[in-house]
């Protein structure tokens, strides 16, 4: 299998993985958030299929399968996901722990302003919650650092059926220290489960997409 990759002369705009912000007009902030419209499998930059995906199921269900250009694990991505893309301006005083909690910020406000939740940085990129259940995953997020720019991609799961997770993913070929050892069901939790736990039910993917458009756009007009 050979997963298919973003390039500029690419049919398929807007691109499933969010890549093509990077060619977005100017130099300065741009952005896109969406909900994708059907499944599609993500992998990092360096990973293998046959190493990271049941291929099996993913060929027999034809869930198509895309490789990014920046590094991070495999994800699957559903309508019960919010995406975020964004590409910040090169700044020679960041390094890329600033360019993750940049990105991570708009994400992370979202989360408060929907779910009324707080959610911290865990590993180099993921956002998590705590929950009754112990500290669990909700957001992952990947960068690409050409020469003038920094692309920041991640996925927010809000109402996503976990259960596909053990059916597309292996267990990561990589995962950091706090998942310890969990699987996909134990180690993940959709934004919209964790509110309704603490008494917030009304937490859509729509919500979400809109309050990051929002704030996004609000940055880059300020």
């Amino acid at each position: 299998m050979s997963p298919l990759r973003y390039t500029t002369d690419t049919s398929l705009v807007p691109f499933p993985t969010g890549e093509d912000v990077l060619d977005a007009p100017g130099e300065g902030l741009a952005f896109r958030a969406w909900v994708p419209e059907s499944p599609i499998l993500v992998l990092g930059n360096s990973q293998v299929p046959d190493v990271e995906l049941n291929l099996p199921n993913v060929e027999a269900d034809g869930i198509p399968v895309y490789q990014r250009k920046g590094g991070g694990g495999a994800v699957l991505l559903t309508p019960g996901c919010v995406c975020l893309a964004v590409r910040f301006p090169k700044r020679s005083e960041w390094g890329i722990h600033d360019y993750f909690a940049a990105g991570n910020g708009f994400l992370a406000a979202a989360v408060e302003d929907v779910a009324g939740l707080r959610a911290e940085p865990r590993g180099i990129s993921d956002l998590a919650v705590d929950t009754r259940d112990g500290v669990r995953k909700i957001s992952g997020s990947s960068l690409y650092m050409p020469r003038s720019s920094a692309l920041y991609l991640a996925s927010l799961l809000v109402s996503a059926r976990i259960s596909d997770w053990d059916g597309y993913l292996k267990h990561p070929s990589r995962e950091p220290d706090y998942r310890a050892g969990r699987g996909h069901g134990a180690f993940v939790v959709n934004l919209a489960a964790a509110a309704a736990s603490e008494g917030r039910e009304d937490v859509s993917v729509e919500a979400v997409r809109d309050e990051l458009m929002r704030s996004l756009t609000e940055a880059s007009n300020g």
